[in-house]
């Protein structure tokens, strides 16, 4: 099964393009939900569709968000040089990730990308 993802909108974009020329379906915020969505809005959204979260905001989604909603999973980084300076190394960083977490395991769960860095 193939993971779609849906990136937060302070996801640099050279992140998003590396994910989708490595083959992944990725949607952003705004795209995905018009006009300024609310955090809680988006959650909503990705579980519908069944897409994993990339976000750096922790605050909201590490804590009551991410904790009062059903989701497909939330990938939540630290490190936004990480993403904008090597985004090729946080695409396989986050393979990693799905390796571990099967789609059907994921859902519902908050992964720290930056604990997954080699």
């Amino acid at each position: 099964m193939t993971v779609a993802f849906c990136v937060d909108e302070h996801v640099p974009s050279v992140f998003v393009t590396t994910l989708r020329s490595n083959g992944y379906d990725v949607v952003t915020a705004a795209d995905a939900v018009a006009q300024g969505p609310s955090d809680r809005r988006l959650l909503e959204y990705c579980a519908e569709e069944g897409h994993v979260l990339v976000t750096h905001d922790k605050k909201d989604f590490a804590g009551a968000v991410g904790d009062a909603i059903e989701h497909s999973g939330i990938v939540i980084y630290t490190d936004t040089l990480f993403l904008r300076r090597t985004p090729g190394n946080a695409v396989r960083t986050l393979e990693r990730v799905l390796d571990h977490y099967p789609p059907s395991e994921l859902a519902g769960e908050q992964v720290w990308l930056d604990q997954w860095r080699e």
